[in-house]
């Protein structure tokens, strides 16, 4: 505390990086969780960070101006960090809406009071169960260390946004629409077929009516898909805390000076 006492500046600058990253990511950041559990939680987390790493005192201007700047870089980078976060959670509301376009459940999105916008059903039993899975194998003690890791790559009010930021930036979007297609190709490959069988049967029995019969066996063998490959959803999440946790280390890299 006393450390504390004549560190008041330093605390403020990191708790602007923690309360920024806390309000983008998910997880921390859901509109489900209090505003003031967020801020508690900041705190904690930037008493933590004061206290467990070795911060040297900061030079600037003896003005509004010079801390003000520093206020900003600090909160950029929170902001930063935590957008990669997000990325990577909505890869999964991407693979569900490509899911949900190929059985036919596009038409009945609901609204995520979390996230205040209209969500594929699929996407979010699968964001659901990534972060009941982060949850119970202590991902989120992972996305913690990067944050305190980030002071030693990162000093306050040191940042320098190099060229490599942007390229990562990129790249993650990349990644973002192969993963997600990974993900719902069971499904997209099982409907393919399934439209394939229904093609042949137009033609061999034209007097069937083939969107009464193949819109139900479409949401079965999807819905049956997705039950098949549910067992590797773990190995799946796996991979998306691994990459998560390069994402996040490369942004800190690109903001290095």
């Amino acid at each position: 505390m006393t450390d504390l006492y004549f560190q008041w500046d330093i605390f403020l600058l990191i708790f602007c990086r923690m309360s920024s990253f806390f309000v983008t990511a998910p997880i921390f950041g859901g509109k489900n969780v209090p505003d003031y559990i967020k801020i508690g939680l900041s705190v904690l987390i930037s008493f933590l960070i004061i206290s467990s790493l070795s911060i040297g005192p900061l030079s600037y201007p003896d003005h509004f101006l010079g801390y003000g700047w520093f206020v900003i870089q600090e909160i950029l980078v929170g902001l930063l960090l935590g957008f990669v976060v997000y990325i990577v959670y909505n890869t999964l509301y991407l693979a569900g809406q490509l899911i949900d376009f190929q059985i036919g459940f596009s038409m009945v999105s609901v609204f995520d009071p979390l996230s205040q916008i209209q969500v594929p059903i699929t996407g979010n039993f699968y964001y659901f169960i990534l972060a009941i899975m982060i949850l119970i194998g202590n991902g989120h003690h992972m996305i913690l260390q990067s944050l305190s890791y980030s002071y030693e790559i990162i000093p306050i009010g040191g940042i320098f946004v190099q060229d490599l930021l942007l390229q990562q930036y990129i790249s993650m979007m990349g990644n973002f629409f192969i993963l997600a297609f990974k993900i719902a190709s069971p499904v997209i490959g099982s409907i393919f077929i399934i439209n394939v069988a229904l093609g042949i049967l137009a033609r061999t029995a034209p007097q069937m009516n083939m969107f009464v019969v193949g819109l139900p066996l479409k949401v079965i063998f999807g819905l049956l898909t997705i039950w098949v490959i549910m067992p590797m959803f773990g190995s799946i999440s796996d991979f998306m805390m691994e990459q998560l946790y390069k994402d996040i280390l490369n942004v800190i890299r690109g903001l290095m000076p």
